[in-house]
Order: structure tokens, then C-alpha cells, then sequence
């Protein structure tokens, strides 16, 4: 196995085992000392915090499904397009904390890896975070009379 197809199992293990399996103990596994994971407006660090946020993503949708649409791995970076599927059925997260509405929810995103030493140092997140908020019904979508 190339350092490459090493990388990218590590990475795909990320969402497959700590969120969608809900394996939170991966996390002590894959991840690095110091390890952090940027997120639009806050910053997520180490593997306790990791499993606080999987925790909390599994109750907000606990039948999260999520798939790997691409994936592409470059010397220590890889990079995954991926969907995730989910019914809403607890409070979503800070600071939106949207109560649950038992809607369907499709989430789209793209995360970036740089692997250190076998191991995730850091992780950054590109997500839709605003349609997913409206699917909630959470923000009004545009064109849309308000309620």
C-alpha cells in the first residue's frame, strides 16, 4: 500500500467509522496530537471534542448516512466530496441549535486532510450549511413568503 492509499483509507475512516458508524473511539485512533478540525465559524480540537461533535451529529440525525462521492490523495493531503443523508429528529447544533422537525435532510460537503505520521493532523470543512439549515426550515429560503 502506497503512503498515498494510506492516507486516503485514514481520511475515509473519518466520516465512515467516527460519524457514520458512530465509532467514536476511532477518533483516539486516527488523529493526531494537536489535532484540529476547522469548521465555518469555530475551530474543533483534538479527539474529545471530535467525538463531542460525532455525539452530537448522531443525536441531531440519528440515522446519518454519508457518502464518498470523490476522493483525491496527494503526497500527505486528501481531499473528499461527500453527501450525507439524515432525519432530523434532535436539536442541531450550536449556536443555530435548530430543534428537531423529523424532515429529511441532504447535507453536501468537502474536507481536506493534511496526515502526519500516519495520523489526521488537521482537517478543514467546506459544507452547505445554509441549505441545510433551510431544508430544516430553520432560514427561509429565497423567493418564499414568510411564515
Amino acid at each position: 500500500m502506497t503512503a498515498e492509499t494510506a492516507n486516503e483509507a485514514l481520511a475515509h475512516r473519518w466520516h465512515m467509522d467516527i460519524f457514520d458508524a458512530g465509532k467514536l473511539e476511532v477518533a483516539e485512533e486516527i488523529l493526531g496530537p494537536g489535532f484540529v478540525f476547522h469548521m465555518p465559524g469555530q475551530d474543533i480540537q483534538g479527539a474529545e471534542e471530535v467525538k463531542q461533535l460525532a455525539a452530537a451529529m448522531r443525536a441531531a440525525f440519528p440515522d446519518l448516512r454519508i457518502t464518498h462521492e470523490d476522493a483525491l490523495a496527494a503526497g500527505n493531503q486528501v481531499v473528499i466530496r461527500w453527501t450525507a443523508r439524515g432525519t432530523h429528529r434532535g436539536t442541531y447544533l450550536p449556536p443555530w441549535e435548530v430543534p428537531p422537525t423529523g424532515r429529511e435532510i441532504r447535507m453536501r460537503g468537502i474536507d481536506w486532510y493534511q496526515v502526519v505520521d500516519g495520523k489526521i493532523a488537521e482537517a478543514w470543512i467546506e459544507i452547505d450549511e445554509l441549505g441545510m439549515l433551510q431544508q430544516m426550515g430553520a432560514v427561509q429560503e429565497p423567493g418564499q413568503p414568510r411564515e
